[in-house]
């Protein structure tokens, strides 16, 4: 008996240290959530307002970083690290884990924005990789206390997808070095990372913190090891539809067909019993954080069906080829499923706040990501039907994406203003409030701090101007200078006519708007791909022509387009432009020029 207050008062402690180190581990998760926002706000500027000093690639590969290795790995990992872990010995190891992620994430944040890929950008990501390992290792032996059940399985594979994603990093090194970044194998590492860290640590590690949430209140999820080998399966062969981005073999999307009609059925064993028990009636839950949970789980409906929409090679093949379903179906993974269903279950253990500011957060943050997800798919579809450009497109998607950050200020403020803990903490607080407060000013100095960053960052953005194309110079010059002015492929000749056929330019026009402004603007700034202005005047009518309709082997071939492809590295897909539709764009491109520049054709001359 005397034992007993010792063992509870024991068991206390080590809950108030669980409770402390997830909601910091939490609030860094936001955090880096809200530069990730930022971040992605900047890109949609590039195409309505342009930018001076930073590359638009560079604020690319920050935004992914920071978006997938600090929002989405720090909110997986918390989750775990909650669910599974409660003694207080072991959180002092997770504890300096999640130091070291917080500054390998800053560091990453700070460097990747004006250097892209260089030393320091990769040192930090580099180091966060094997962060990565240590987190899996300590995690695999907690792994341990918890009963054997679909959960356990899940969190377990989902474990080992990280692991195996991080082959194709490793690789990235070697391949560059010997066969070049324009190889085929580049492109297939980078989809390989992507592949195993989307579609397996993250969605099985959803699947399984769903379904552990499920196994502890009493709910079993029957699945079997044929079920659950066909979850594993469908996750293989989906793997074609990436290897087919670099490959372009038909039977990779046939094989991808299958799998994803093998995911379908996998995730309907899996949710069926989640949302009959935790939503019986099927309609919409009573209070906002079911609510959100609830949309989090029509996400991974959602991610489910589009994905069965792959079946037909049609369609899988435009899914890669138009960027807005690219960049749609990665929101709707990252943000629609782990975010709104890892976030709700986070609510509602309280280890994220859940006051007022917070749910006015959550709530703009579901009225952005819809907006903006309608926007990407509509757009990609319009695009596929070649019915044009929606009205001030860009601007739209940069208005949608403003609600992102004004959300996570809201959810932040909330976290950091710590006024709703629950009862047991409440009687304890005394104890610890001195290092409470510590904790927050150095997380509000660090926020603050960086936030100046990027402030930095937004007001290099506006104007135009030469230096708007960056600092970047293009590499090989020499291959250009033993290039075929005329380029590879059937055009040899084009009778350009005298001045500006208004007809043709208008059909032109409509092209270009169907199927270019997505990456390239008419100005001479440079976002996805190189921007149009001047490019008359720099290549030939034949090289344009070639590069429209012949783009594959272009770019396999052709050194001009190598080294194009070499400075944007975003591999410009074939859209099967006939060559009379090429020679309508060629003499908007004229116009275009002509009305910039007041020049035209220079390359001819």
């Amino acid at each position: 008996m005397l034992n007993q207050p010792i063992h509870i008062a024991q068991n206390q402690e080590n809950a108030s240290s669980t409770c402390y180190l997830i909601r910091n581990w939490m609030r860094w998760a936001i955090f880096f959530f809200l530069m990730a926002s930022l971040l992605g706000l900047l890109l949609r500027y590039f195409f309505v307002g342009g930018a001076v000093l930073l590359e638009y690639k560079n604020v690319l590969h920050a935004h992914s970083h920071i978006a997938l290795l600090g929002w989405g790995f720090l909110l997986i990992s918390g989750t775990l690290v909650f669910s599974l872990v409660k003694e207080k010995a072991r959180l002092k190891t997770y504890k300096n884990i999640l130091t070291a992620l917080v500054i390998v994430n800053l560091g990453m944040l700070l460097s990747f924005p004006f250097q892209g890929y260089g030393l320091y950008s990769i040192t930090f990501s580099t180091i966060h990789l094997i962060i990565g390992y240590v987190f899996t290792y300590q995690i695999f032996q907690d792994l341990r206390g918890i009963q054997k059940g679909t959960a356990r399985y899940l969190i377990r594979y989902a474990l080992i997808w990280m692991l195996v994603s991080s082959i194709g990093l490793w690789a990235i090194g070697p391949i560059a070095t010997t066969l070049g970044r324009l190889h085929p194998l580049y492109f297939l590492s980078v989809q390989w990372f992507l592949h195993f860290q989307l579609n397996g640590w993250f969605m099985f590690a959803l699947l399984g913190i769903l379904a552990l949430m499920l196994e502890r209140k009493g709910w079993a999820i029957p699945f079997n090891g044929i079920k659950l080998w066909l979850l594993q399966g469908s996750l293989w062969l989906s793997l074609a539809l990436a290897i087919s981005w670099s490959y372009n073999y038909p039977i990779l999307l046939y094989i991808n067909a299958l799998g994803v009609i093998l995911q379908a059925i996998a995730y309907t064993y899996i949710l069926h019993p989640f949302i009959a028990a935790a939503f019986p009636t099927l309609s919409i839950p009573s209070g906002w954080v079911n609510k959100v949970l609830y949309f989090g789980i029509l996400s991974v409906i959602a991610k489910a069906l589009i994905q069965l929409a792959l079946i037909f090679p049609e369609v899988a093949s435009i899914s890669y080829t138009i960027r807005m379903f690219v960049i749609g179906f990665i929101h709707l993974l990252l943000l629609g499923s782990a975010t709104f269903a890892l976030g709700a279950n986070a609510l509602k253990n309280n280890i994220l706040p859940n006051g007022p500011w917070s749910k006015w957060g959550w709530l703009t943050l579901i009225v952005g990501f819809l907006f903006s997800e309608l926007l990407l798919f509509g757009q990609g579809t319009l695009i596929w039907a070649k019915l044009g450009f929606i009205p001030h497109y860009h601007l739209l998607l940069f208005l949608s994406s403003i609600l992102f950050p004004i959300g996570l200020l809201m959810i932040l403020t909330d976290s950091l203003l710590n006024k709703h803990l629950p009862m047991n903490e409440r009687k304890m607080k005394n104890n610890v409030i001195t290092q409470i407060s510590i904790n927050n000013q150095t997380m509000k100095k660090t926020i603050i701090m960086s936030l100046g960053a990027l402030v930095f960052l937004m007001a290099s953005c506006g104007g135009g101007g030469e230096s708007s194309q960056g600092t970047y110079t293009p590499p090989a010059a020499q291959k250009e200078k033993a290039a075929d002015p005329k380029g590879i492929g059937e055009i040899r000749t084009v009778d350009l006519g005298d001045g500006i056929d208004e007809v043709m330019a208008n059909k032109g026009k409509a092209i270009v708007d169907m199927k270019c402004t997505a990456c390239h603007q008419l100005n001479d700034k440079r976002v996805v791909g190189p921007g149009f202005e001047g490019i008359t005047n720099k290549r030939r009518p034949e090289w344009i022509m070639n590069m429209i309709t012949n783009v594959d082997v272009m770019l396999d071939e052709d050194p001009v387009a190598q080294a194009l492809f070499e400075e944007c590295l975003v591999r410009m897909p074939n859209q099967n432009i006939s060559i009379g539709d090429s020679r309508d764009i060629l003499e908007f491109l004229r116009k275009n020029d002509f009305e910039r520049t007041g020049s035209k054709d220079a390359a001819v001359k």
